[in-house]
């Protein structure tokens, strides 16, 4: 069931990366960059398991501070704008979601591979009722922010994209419970 919820919450995300890839205007190299270590580090724990996921979390961590970093209004000599400053920090708590996410979701290794003693200790997350709870009010604080932009958000696309974020946390908030 784990692995179906975070498979579906792929599709979102992809949905939401082509939004990025669509909005000409407004795509920058950092939401980019987000967008793609993201659905990466989705894909590659659904289907490869090629990264473990510690190694896709420090990756998202460390380009949450540069996407923060490269957005900080005091490297521009123009304040930005109201909605792109919320977008910059959606994108940089997305990302801190989905490293939250991808250490506390069990990831392990197919249980034919794994020796019974070791499979217990083979996954991300301690399975604790408390990681559990808090994966699941991170993601739904992260929805809440999603709504909060969506109603202050002119644009189409940017909605999409703001949608299409809040359902993929949530969805594998909803897979980190099962």
């Amino acid at each position: 069931m784990t692995e179906l919820l975070h498979a579906w919450a792929i599709a979102p995300a992809a949905l939401g990366a082509c939004c990025l890839a669509a909005d000409r205007g407004r795509a920058r190299w950092p939401d980019a960059v987000a967008t793609l270590l993201m659905l990466a580090a989705m894909v590659d724990s659904v289907l490869t398991r090629v990264v473990a996921p510690v190694y896709w979390a420090a990756a998202m961590l460390v380009t949450a501070m540069a996407v923060a970093a490269a957005s900080s209004p005091r490297r521009r000599r123009v304040p930005p704008a109201g909605l792109r400053n919320g977008m910059v920090v959606h994108t940089a708590l997305g990302l801190v979601a989905m490293a939250a996410l991808q250490l506390g979701m069990a990831h392990g290794a197919p249980a034919a591979a794994v020796p019974s003693p070791a499979a217990a200790h083979a996954h991300g997350g301690s399975g604790t009722p408390l990681l559990e709870a808090a994966l699941i009010a991170g993601a739904i604080a992260y929805a809440v922010l999603s709504a909060g932009l969506l109603t202050r958000s002119h644009r189409a696309l940017d909605r999409v994209q703001l949608a299409c974020m809040a359902v993929s946390v949530l969805l594998m908030g909803v897979a980190a419970l099962a």
